[in-house]
């Protein structure tokens, strides 16, 4: 389980916060990260986009540590911390638009609380799939539960509980349909407040 000594490691809000429901959410998050992980098969080179400060691939690169670990992020800052924190992760600035600077292929890509945020979520999935792996790991809020979560605790209220960055909202449903005009879905299931889904890539699998 993941301590509460990892959260104090993070600048991140959602981590700093001591809400014990929230870090309870947020642990089970992790476990169901982890389980798909593992499902994933076989793996040496992992690399995670929308990485943050490396809450996810810090805690993986410690678990595995015989694992080839790459970050990659929009923020700076992050990406710093991420650095500094976890060297072990090779942690670079960009997006996740434009990903030819890294060097694949890859045998697992992560992209967690993402594709909510950009503005062409199809054309995301298409440059994650040009990363060459065989095996993803894809997640995003479960609407209209994460919306609701936000309004019971009174965060955008004036929103209807919509966070402001989020352009995009998938149901269960939806977003398997989503993934489906891309990648072969295997196993997708919902971490209140989130949908997390292990794909497979046509480009591999077939």
């Amino acid at each position: 389980m993941l301590s509460n000594t990892y959260f104090d490691r993070f600048e991140t809000p959602k981590y700093q916060n001591k809400n014990p429901v929230q870090r309870h959410l947020i642990r089970r998050f992790a476990r169901t990260i982890h389980a798909l992980f593992v499902a994933a098969g076989p793996t040496r080179r992992v690399v995670e986009i929308g990485v943050g400060e490396g809450f996810l691939s810090g805690y993986l690169s410690e678990q595995f540590p015989e694992k080839q670990f790459t970050g990659v992020d929009a923020d700076t800052p992050s990406i710093d911390r991420l650095k500094r924190k976890f060297p072990r992760v090779d942690a670079h600035v960009g997006l996740i638009e434009e990903l030819g600077f890294l060097q694949g292929p890859f045998d697992l890509v992560m992209c967690c609380e993402v594709l909510e945020h950009v503005n062409d979520p199809r054309a995301a999935l298409a440059s994650l799939d040009s990363l060459g792996a065989p095996r993803l790991i894809l997640s995003v809020p479960h609407e209209p539960f994460f919306m609701l979560s936000n309004l019971a605790r009174g965060k955008n209220v004036t929103r209807l509980g919509n966070d402001p960055e989020h352009l995009h909202h998938w149901t269960k449903r939806g977003f398997r349909t989503f993934l489906e005009e891309q990648f072969d879905v295997l196993h997708i299931e919902t971490s209140y407040p989130w949908i997390v889904a292990l794909c497979g890539s046509r480009r591999r699998d077939k």
